[in-house]
């Protein structure tokens, strides 16, 4: 590696090339790789491991790169779940996680500026002391950067009432793969013709490297008030969210589970009978604002055929949703976990969930399925499916898990729904992304020559290479 010293000279205690240090930023949480580290299987590392503590070190390494025909794959927190980050020996690792601090903060308008490495729970720990938050709570807030977040166009647990992350980012700093520095957008918004930010949300680092983000924040809520509901079917469900939805009430989260996902999420909480699909909803706002929109959400579900249950449901959803802790046991026994969401509007998500199901439960090596239904909005939500197979004893996972997303995914598809809603594309959903999107790939593909036209940055992510 010739380049080596030259690296090691331009940042210096800022490189790294031992094998740890490569090995913790060569790829993310996707769970076939997860089953390989668990086991302790050789893995394919990057060159080197380039800790970025400021703007100009990015600058830096993609000049450097590009002047070598080198690879830069841009990390945050590497909590994709998609393969989103896989960096073999021909990259150099970007790691922005030191690119971390918090502020300027506007609290008089709600505006903060963060840097693209900082953890999203370290950002909302600093905004709930000055009364704020960013209204953005994905499963991975403990464990996802804020660069990330936008790079994937994620999507948190109270989407319904804060928007997705397209819906909070006002502004970026940017770093494109010649090393130029660009500052995009500004709050509030203007009509000064087509902006360019928007064109790095969902980009996961192959248009440029995000450095920092200027995010919208809100007053944290005075009050939220829970219920719970069960159904008799989960299209029964599907109706009561749809209209709960569109009755403009002051949402905060909203999730319909099927029978087989609320008995894994809530046991022993549930009636033994009568609970074929379970929907939990929160509204929030001013106390009064909170309590006038569970009642009006207690009226409306019961119209369509609901039964409210005690608020304990409601309690263990806010101390679980974000534990994941027995996925590691499970992809350590073998067991492939995984999960695959889609987004459809509220005429197709009941055909969409029915072959969706259909189809997983017809691939042998599958033992459990369930879905749930959440990120509501005025036009329709998202399923989200999780499966559990179990590998013939000479049977490849990737090669299970990959047939396990095509009989979903095509399944949706074929009924009118999108293939990807909020994990993003990563190297593992790209066949169904382009098969949705192939009409605007040409025009895609020639704003990334403009922008990349060596494609030097993540690749193998996003794009059919």
């Amino acid at each position: 590696m010739a380049w080596g010293e030259e690296l090691l000279a331009l940042l210096p205690g800022q490189v790294e090339f031992g094998e740890g240090a490569r090995a913790e930023v060569a790829g993310d949480l996707s769970p076939v790789r997860q089953m390989r580290v668990l086991r302790g299987e050789a893995m394919a590392l990057p060159a080197a491991v380039v800790r970025a503590r400021v703007p100009e070190d990015v600058q830096a390494v993609l000049r450097f790169a590009s002047g070598r025909g080198l690879k830069v794959v841009a990390r945050g927190g590497g909590s994709g779940v998609v393969g989103g980050v896989a960096a073999g020996p021909e990259a150099i690792v970007l790691d922005l996680r030191p690119m971390d601090a918090i502020g300027p903060l506007d609290v008089e308008s709600g505006v903060v500026v963060v840097e693209a490495g900082c953890i999203l729970a370290r950002l909302e720990e600093r905004l709930r002391a000055h009364g704020l938050t960013t209204g953005h709570y994905p499963q991975s807030i403990g464990l996802a950067s804020v660069g990330g977040l936008v790079a994937t166009r994620s999507c948190g647990q109270y989407s319904t009432r804060y928007g997705s992350i397209e819906q909070m980012v006002v502004g970026l700093d940017v770093v494109t793969s010649d090393g130029e520095f660009l500052h995009l957008g500004r709050p509030p918004r203007r009509a000064l013709g087509p902006e360019a930010a928007p064109l790095m949300l969902g980009g996961e680092g192959t248009l440029g490297v995000i450095t920092s983000v200027t995010l919208a924040a809100w007053p944290l809520p005075e009050a939220e008030e829970f219920r719970a509901y069960a159904f008799d079917s989960f299209a029964q469900g599907l109706e009561a969210m749809r209209g709960l939805t569109r009755a403009g009430l002051p949402l905060g989260v909203i999730r319909l589970y099927d029978r087989d996902d609320a008995l894994h999420g809530f046991p022993g909480l549930l009636p033994d009978q009568g609970v074929d699909a379970l929907l939990l909803l929160s509204c929030l706002g001013p106390r009064e604002v909170a309590q006038g929109g569970v009642a009006a959400a207690d009226r409306i579900g019961l119209e369509v055929g609901g039964r409210r249950l005690g608020g304990e449901i409601a309690r263990h959803w806010l101390e679980t949703r974000n534990d994941v802790s027995e996925w590691d046991r499970y992809l350590s026994a073998g067991v492939l976990v995984d999960t695959v969401e889609c987004g459809a509007t509220w005429s197709r998500l009941p055909v969409a969930y029915d072959a969706a199901l259909a189809a997983v439960r017809a691939v042998p090596e599958v033992v459990a399925v369930f879905a749930h239904a959440a990120h509501a909005e005025a036009t329709g939500a998202s399923l989200y499916f999780t499966f559990a197979a179990v590998p013939l004893p000479q049977g490849d996972a990737a090669e299970l898990q990959s047939r396990v997303w095509d009989a979903l995914l095509s399944a949706v598809a074929r009924e009118g729904a999108s293939v990807g809603h909020h994990h993003g594309v990563g190297r593992l959903r790209q066949t169904w992304t382009w098969r949705e999107r192939q009409g605007e790939l040409d025009l895609l593909e020639r704003l990334r020559a403009a922008l990349d036209p060596g494609r030097l940055l993540n690749p193998g992510a996003l794009w059919p290479d």
